[in-house]
């Protein structure tokens, strides 16, 4: 079974290449495909251009006909969620899996290899996460420097990621999860930072984003995994 493994696409986000990952699915050859969250970005629709709703369209035509696996993300829940409570009240969380036809999981688990991979959003590995308010303002922030040079933006975004240490807390709290649930693989996404890299045993991999100037996506067949990045 070959998998196709997707994460951030963040549909009604106006930096979504929504184009490029058409093109993806047009070319590549595959039996499952995992959505490892955020796949929509919030529940204000009318920033969902019609090229958005046309590939929500296409996503659930895919489910109707080969395996489609449903990955809460970070934006797919209020912010006081904790992971393993019931997801309540008004989200993607509810509307997403109606839309794709899937239920909804905390996490996925499939063979690569003979070896168990475990794939899962990533964010409860972002301390950050428990700041909601700061994230809000940094993501208002890149938003307002977006409207003046996008690219200017996206650098910054990436820069402050690496000069925090924001992406080594992750990538490391990742592992030492992968570690204690005793899992010789591990697949996040949630940074928009596409990584591929073996440590303390581990093969952690990040699967990047589809709102960045690069974006990337994963292909896993019963031998190996492949991280494939692009740019228009």
């Amino acid at each position: 079974m070959k998998t196709l493994i997707l994460s951030d696409i963040h549909l009604g986000c106006r930096h979504t290449n929504v184009a490029l990952l058409m093109d993806v699915l047009d070319r590549q050859s595959f039996d499952r495909l995992i959505l490892n969250g955020d796949t929509i970005h919030n529940l204000n629709f009318r920033k969902m251009s019609p090229r958005h709703w046309a590939l929500l369209d296409r996503l659930r035509q895919i489910g109707k006909s080969r395996e489609l696996i449903l990955v809460r993300g970070n934006h797919d829940h209020d912010a006081d969620y904790l992971p393993g409570q019931p997801l309540t009240g008004l989200s993607s969380a509810n509307i997403l899996p109606a839309l794709l036809g899937v239920p909804m999981v905390e996490d996925y688990q499939f063979q690569v290899n003979g070896h168990e991979y475990l794939v899962m959003h990533g964010d409860r590995f972002d301390p950050t996460m428990a700041y909601p308010a700061v994230t809000e303002v940094a993501y208002l922030c890149y938003q307002f420097t977006s409207q003046i040079n996008k690219k200017l933006a996206k650098w910054i975004k990436k820069k402050s990621k690496k000069w925090g240490g924001l992406l080594e807390v992750i990538r490391q709290n990742s592992i030492a999860h992968a570690q204690r649930v005793n899992t010789p693989g591990i697949i996040t996404g949630h940074t928009h930072f596409a990584e591929d890299l073996h440590q303390s045993e581990i093969h952690y991999v990040n699967s990047g984003s589809w709102t960045e100037n690069t974006c990337a996506y994963l292909l896993a067949d019963p031998h190996s995994i492949t991280l494939h990045q692009l740019s228009d």
